[in-house]
């Protein structure tokens, strides 16, 4: 059995760390039974002011930047900081990304300064994360240099960065094929090449994680918190990846992420944990469809059912039996 964990300093419990994304086109988060999951926090990439908290969940806001646009007027950013003290904001979703944000390290340097100003206008206690960038391979720890090089040689200070955020999927990058592709920015044309089965290595996942916290000491950011925004098992069932072996990979990175410490690396606020908080990806995304090339693996809810409490998917089950556990206080059954 895998001993129970304690909550360590900044959490009351640990299951305040556990979180997922939740998708609004196909429902609103009071649709589905998250207090069955104990989630402790979630988002729905959106900006907000007054977002649904079911159950006292904690909402992350998200402001899209794309192209360099902010996708959101800075006065309300102001005024949404101010009506959410406290509060996470999120610059950007997968910035780097030629599928997302389409940002080149000075367009993202620019709009996160804008951003960041107008938060922390209206809220100085708001907590601001850059945007999760798809994964933390060397090519886009070079592209979040990048960035960090351009804000210091545009305003003569280092970056403020309150919360470090990533995603931590496992796709490889190769220009004009399947993954997460290049950089926008960079010239390379090939990053890490991982095998479409390496989707769920716990390995690879492990491994993402302590090498972002090495660049984060590297850069003299080991004192500050880690999140990761999105993370989880993409890939269909259509390529082996079934329940049976989504649910395996959720419970080992459960485990690791709850207790994974390194007094080397980790953040000495929470006893050197290695990452603060967590969200699963999804609540409720749609299955992939081989007609539309729509949606994803690792939804915890069936999304054709938005009528509470909703249906679980096997998914949603293994994760509540494991937090179930944790907030019954004992051990994780294997």
């Amino acid at each position: 059995p895998r001993p129970t964990q304690s909550a360590g300093p900044l959490y009351s419990s640990p299951l305040q760390r556990f979180g997922a994304g939740f998708k609004p086109d196909h429902g609103a988060i009071t649709d589905f039974d998250v207090a069955a999951l104990h989630l402790g926090w979630y988002s729905d990439w959106k900006t907000r002011r007054d977002p649904l908290r079911p159950n006292g969940i904690e909402y992350a806001q998200l402001v899209y930047v794309e192209n360099g646009v902010i996708g959101a007027a800075l006065h309300s950013l102001t005024e949404y900081a101010a009506a959410n003290p406290g509060s996470l904001w999120m610059v950007g979703n997968e910035p780097e990304s030629d599928l997302q944000g389409k940002n080149t390290p000075l367009q993202y340097a620019q709009a996160y300064r804008s951003v960041y100003t107008a938060i922390k206008t209206g809220d100085s206690t708001a907590r601001v994360a850059v945007g999760g960038v798809v994964q933390p391979t060397p090519l886009r720890l070079m592209w979040l240099d990048q960035v960090l090089s351009s804000y210091q040689q545009l305003y003569g200070a280092p970056m403020p960065v309150d919360v470090w955020n990533i995603h931590a999927y496992i796709l490889q990058e190769v220009q004009g094929s399947w993954g997460a592709g290049i950089p926008v920015g960079l010239d390379a044309t090939q990053g890490m090449v991982y095998d479409l089965q390496q989707n769920d290595s716990i390995e690879v996942f492990r491994q993402h994680i302590v090498n972002f916290r090495t660049w984060m000491k590297q850069r003299g950011q080991q004192n500050k918190p880690l999140v990761i925004s999105e993370y989880g098992v993409l890939m269909p069932p259509e390529h082996g990846f079934t329940p049976e072996r989504v649910n395996e990979f959720m419970w080992n990175s459960f485990d690791y992420l709850l207790g994974a410490k390194d007094s080397s690396l980790g953040y000495a606020a929470d006893e050197y944990r290695l990452v603060q908080r967590w969200m699963w990806y999804s609540i409720n995304d749609m299955p992939y469809d081989w007609t539309s090339g729509a949606g994803f693996n690792g939804q915890l809810f069936d999304y054709r059912y938005p009528t509470f409490p909703g249906v679980m998917t096997l998914m949603g089950l293994n994760f509540k039996t494991y937090t179930d556990a944790l907030a019954a206080g004992v051990p994780v059954p294997t």
